[in-house]
């Protein structure tokens, strides 16, 4: 059984260590970005609309996607565990693509990228695409509920 488990300090130099270095690392992408603002005037209603769209999309996919996992164990999952997985789905990586995109492309632009997954993809999930995830979750779940394999079969 997990429960608390899950999450109990494993090392807790390195625990309280992650959150300092955490916030370095998020200021210094900032920074970054912020070397560039000019860029955002390429962006547009498109970046915009593709910001707000496609994590609809993909966390839409990540909740069926749990649903038929949940299908195929025959166990059903509570209801957080889809909104969960929806904004992993819907999320841009929001700290490990700026990071390789920067290694990988040095000369593009981490504006955009930026913008994009901090400034609007993550500020839409926290603020309306989790309840919006829960929601689907909900109907996806009552419209086709789990049926629980009988133990020991």
């Amino acid at each position: 059984m997990q429960g608390p488990n899950v999450t109990a300090v494993d090392d807790p130099f390195l625990v309280n260590l992650f959150q300092g270095v955490l916030c370095l690392f998020l200021l210094e992408m900032g920074m970054t970005a912020c070397q560039r603002l000019r860029d955002l005037k390429t962006a547009g209603v498109p970046f915009i609309a593709s910001g707000l769209i496609a994590p609809n999309i993909f966390a839409l996919f990540g909740i069926v996607v749990a649903h038929l996992y949940s299908h195929a164990l025959g166990e059903p999952f509570t209801l957080g565990t889809y909104p969960l997985f929806a904004v992993l789905c819907a999320a841009a990586s929001y700290i490990a693509v700026p990071a390789i995109q920067r290694l990988a492309i040095p000369e593009a632009s981490l504006t955009l990228p930026l913008a994009a997954s901090l400034g609007l993809t993550f500020s839409y999930n926290v603020t309306i695409g989790i309840p919006v995830y829960i929601e689907i979750a909900k109907a996806i779940t009552k419209a086709w509920p789990v049926v629980q394999h009988a133990a020991g079969a």
